[in-house]
Parts: structure tokens; C-alpha cells; sequence
């Protein structure tokens, strides 16, 4: 009878497991699975980026492939020494995801399009490094941490900070939300608890990934309170994540006077900018600028010329499931902060 029960639950778990892959109910694992395995741990940062690797795939959401080099210091840049080269200005970049360029070619990211844009001046000029250090995932904490431990060591001349909306909605959640396990994927706290076993799983069994991501998003359903429209509300939800922001920008314009150098704060609205702009959600940008005049930074808004863009062109600025910028998107980014640089003369 045993044998029997056994048997019959081995055959229900595998027929179950083909359901689940035929009708395609399980979350891709592709560009998540890549992404994760992207990362390291890190003795200062909440995470780093696997050093001298290179991941190549297709995104999650079918819409683009990649290629993710990182040089060794694991950033999606060339090979960089600390030691900054006689005549050479040098710019560091920091951000998220959009920093990093997810949905595009390197050469299409905004960071290398300016490095590119500002070497191609007429007339004489130093040449510019721009130093790419943009890690998915992270927002002004360890921004400010990865500038603090890392940045300053490039001895760079300007400092450019990336700002996304969904910056406060990690802020919210806070350092303590994901980290790196020993088997080296990025894991939420409430993930955690599957332990290496259920990763295994839930890489390997779609019906598996089903059941657990469901677990998962219940656990942390029930522990944040996590509602978009509070970002773009003054004195809302997460008045106090604003603020926090606001500490940890000023922190960093302290770290970048303190090498002589410039901060630049660089606003990337999100996909749904049109609609937003519509129904009149646009206190990020409002906030951010406010706190740039009090603090004498250079603010750069890239929204005027998405919508711009948007209006006037076919070519999307962003990706429709994956959300984050198109090549074209990243290109509005580059040539607004080229502009912003050049016409403050931030960069000789």
C-alpha cells in the first residue's frame, strides 16, 4: 500500500510538473537566474558584482538578449586603476539598474554614450574617463556606501547619482531586505527561508518556482505595505523614506567636496511618465530639485525630453514588460546629462 501511495504521488508530481511547463504558469527563470548569479558577497556593500565574468542570455520577459561583462572590479566597464591617469578627468557613475544599462548593448548604455559624446568634443580637452558603477538593485544607501568604501578611490572629478522613482520603494525596504546567499543568489529575508534545498527546486521544478514564489510574495505581502502611488504623494507614506534619501544625497555631496569634486543628481522617470505627467504625479523630480538648490548640486531632469521624445517619435523609450529603458530611452538619458555637463561646465 505504501509502495503503491508512493508511486501514485511520483506520478502526480511529475504530471503536475509537465502541466505547469506546457501551460508556462512558472515566473522565467532566465535573466532572474543570471542576474542573481551576478552577484557576490561583499565585506562593506550589501552586495557586489561578480568581478572579470561575462553573462550572456535572453531577458525574462522575451524582449531583449544580453551581454553583461563585468571588468575586475565588477563593474560594467573597461578595466579601470584606482590611480587616475596624468590629464585624464575622470566621472563616476552611480545608480541601479538604469546605471547599469539592463535592456541595452554596453555601447548603448547612458553612462558609455556620454564617456563617448564628451571624448568627441572639438578642440582641446583632457580626455574623460567615465567610471560605470551602476549595480541592479541598489538605491542611495549603498550608493553612498559604494562611493564612500570604492568611489573615491578613482579620484573622479564629478560624481553622477541616478535617481528612479522606485529608489523609495527600496529605501522602504531597506539593507536588511535582500542579501547574498552562501550558494551566491540574491535572496529577499523572507526567501531565505526555503534554504538551499528549496533553491534548488526552485531552480530546477517550474511547479516548484510556481508554488514557492507564490509563498515568498505572501510573506513579504504581509510584512511591507508597499503602494506606488504614496512615491509620488508630498508628505505621504514614505515621507520618512524621503527623507532619508535626502541624508544619504547630502552625505554623498559631503564625500565628493571632500575629494573636490562635483555631484551631479540625475533624474530617470519611469515608464509609466506619461500618465504620471497626466494626472499630475510629479513630485520626485519637484522634491529632488528642491533639495539640489538648498545644496548647491547640479540637477538634472530628464523628463521634459522623454515626453518630448515620446510624442515625437515611434521608436519606444522603454522596454512594455520589462519597464526599463530601450536603447533609445538610454540615448534621451546620455545626450540630456551631456548637455547638463557641458553647458554648467562641469567638465573642462
Amino acid at each position: 500500500m505504501l509502495v503503491y501511495l508512493a508511486v501514485a504521488g511520483v506520478v502526480i508530481l511529475v504530471l503536475s510538473e509537465v502541466a505547469v511547463r506546457i501551460v508556462k504558469l512558472a515566473p522565467p527563470l532566465t535573466e532572474h537566474y543570471m542576474l542573481n548569479k551576478m552577484r557576490a558577497p561583499d565585506p562593506v556593500l550589501p552586495y557586489k558584482l561578480r568581478p572579470s565574468i561575462t553573462f550572456t542570455g535572453r531577458s525574462d520577459t522575451d524582449e531583449f538578449d544580453f551581454r553583461h561583462a563585468h571588468n575586475a572590479a565588477g563593474f560594467r566597464d573597461e578595466e579601470r586603476a584606482y590611480e587616475k591617469p596624468e590629464g585624464v578627468f575622470r566621472v563616476l557613475g552611480l545608480g541601479d539598474s538604469f546605471a547599469y544599462g539592463i535592456g541595452a548593448r554596453y555601447e548603448e548604455t547612458y553612462l558609455r554614450r556620454v564617456e563617448k559624446a564628451l571624448n568627441a568634443r572639438p578642440g582641446e580637452h583632457p580626455q574623460v574617463q567615465v567610471i560605470k558603477a551602476g549595480i541592479p538593485g541598489y538605491f542611495p544607501e549603498p550608493e553612498r556606501m559604494l562611493l564612500q568604501k570604492y568611489g573615491v578611490r578613482y579620484q573622479p572629478d564629478v560624481v553622477i547619482v541616478g535617481f528612479v522613482d522606485d529608489d523609495v520603494i527600496d529605501t522602504y525596504l531597506g539593507l536588511e531586505a535582500v542579501s547574498v546567499d552562501e550558494s551566491g543568489y540574491l535572496k529577499s529575508n523572507e526567501a531565505r527561508v526555503i534554504g538551499p534545498v528549496g533553491t534548488f527546486f526552485y531552480i530546477h521544478s517550474d511547479l516548484a518556482r510556481t508554488i514557492l514564489s507564490r509563498y515568498i510574495r505572501q510573506r513579504i505581502a504581509g510584512k511591507y505595505r508597499i503602494v506606488r502611488d504614496e512615491v509620488y504623494k508630498p508628505d505621504g507614506l514614505y515621507e520618512a523614506q524621503w527623507r532619508q534619501i535626502e541624508r544619504e544625497y547630502t552625505a554623498m555631496a559631503e564625500i565628493a567636496r571632500s575629494i573636490d569634486a562635483e555631484l551631479v543628481l540625475l533624474y530617470i522617470p519611469g515608464h509609466d511618465i506619461a500618465a504620471r505627467t497626466a494626472a499630475g504625479q510629479t513630485y520626485p523630480p519637484q522634491r529632488l530639485s528642491g533639495w539640489a538648490k538648498r545644496n548647491g548640486v547640479t540637477f538634472v531632469n530628464t523628463t521634459p525630453a522623454m515626453l518630448a521624445a515620446i510624442d515625437s517619435s515611434s521608436a519606444p523609450l522603454y522596454h512594455l514588460r520589462d519597464t526599463r529603458c530601450t536603447p533609445a530611452g538610454y540615448a534621451i538619458v546620455a545626450n540630456e546629462l551631456y548637455k547638463a555637463l557641458t553647458e554648467n561646465r562641469l567638465v573642462p
